[in-house]
């Protein structure tokens, strides 16, 4: 398997996995207590995703970039 297509199936589990654990995490925030009792979800969410996607669109950049050369 191309090493740009095997990064690419990463970044759309990524997607799939963070969205998995957004909803889990807001189904338990919801059943307990809401938005008090779960106050930074979204923040966390925001922040891992990001890491998550910068890593592997930089792996995917760098792979094409050494293609190239």
């Amino acid at each position: 398997m191309a090493k740009e297509k095997f990064l690419l199936y990463m970044l759309a589990g990524i997607f799939t996995f963070q969205a998995g654990v957004f909803g889990m995490g807001f189904f338990y925030c919801s059943k307990h207590g809401g938005i008090e009792s779960c106050p930074n979800i979204g923040e966390r969410y925001d922040q891992t995703f990001n890491v998550m996607v910068a890593t592997t669109l930089a792996l995917l950049t760098g792979s094409a970039l050494s293609k190239r050369e």
